[in-house]
């Protein structure tokens, strides 16, 4: 029964939202991913709406989570503007090359424990340009809510790898890069 209404909630809402990010900007492949993920945030959060609180529409209240998940966009891309040409950098010590090079082997390891499914889509979406969700669903075969929840568990699972690792925190405790 629960499968049938997240069925038609992403049926109704699912192409609304991405006719309201493309109206607001967003390209195609953006609006696309963000309308999935709104879909199913949205679903999540069902059990939080009240309708008597704030009129009641519960296609408003749809909305306003849409938006704030619009402007959470607009804020992660504005933080991750490409930096410019003539950016100068501090001069580089053997001991911080070190510490980078470790990071790096760190991270090449705990990558290469990930499932091959995980480092696909992991590596199409953070290492191959931010591919949309839809393509990573279809090369996979799944749903792109699917991609989106195995993405998300990927890069915990990684993250859980990488966290407790001494050449991680060495570069994290920012004693040798700074």
């Amino acid at each position: 029964m629960e499968e049938d209404a997240y069925r038609e909630f992403a049926s109704y809402f699912g192409p609304r939202f991405r006719t309201f990010f493309l109206s607001r900007g967003l390209p195609v492949g953006e609006a696309e991913d963000l309308a999935t993920n709104c879909v199913t945030d949205v679903a999540l959060k069902v059990g939080k709406y009240d309708p008597s609180r704030g009129g009641g529409h519960f296609e408003a209240w749809v909305f306003t989570l849409a938006r704030r998940a619009l402007i959470d966009w607009w804020r992660r891309r504005q933080a991750a503007e490409p930096l410019p040409d003539d950016l100068v950098f501090p001069e580089d010590t053997d001991e911080r090359s070190d510490s980078l090079a470790e990071a790096v082997d760190a991270l090449r390891e705990a990558f290469a424990k990930l499932s091959a499914d995980d480092q696909a889509v992991v590596g199409s979406r953070d290492l191959g340009g931010m591919e949309p969700y839809g393509r990573i669903a279809e090369r996979l075969g799944i749903q792109p809510e699917a991609a989106r929840v195995r993405h998300h568990r990927a890069l915990r699972r990684l993250r859980a790898m990488l966290e407790p690792d001494p050449r991680i925190q060495r570069l994290l405790q920012g004693g040798s890069v700074a």
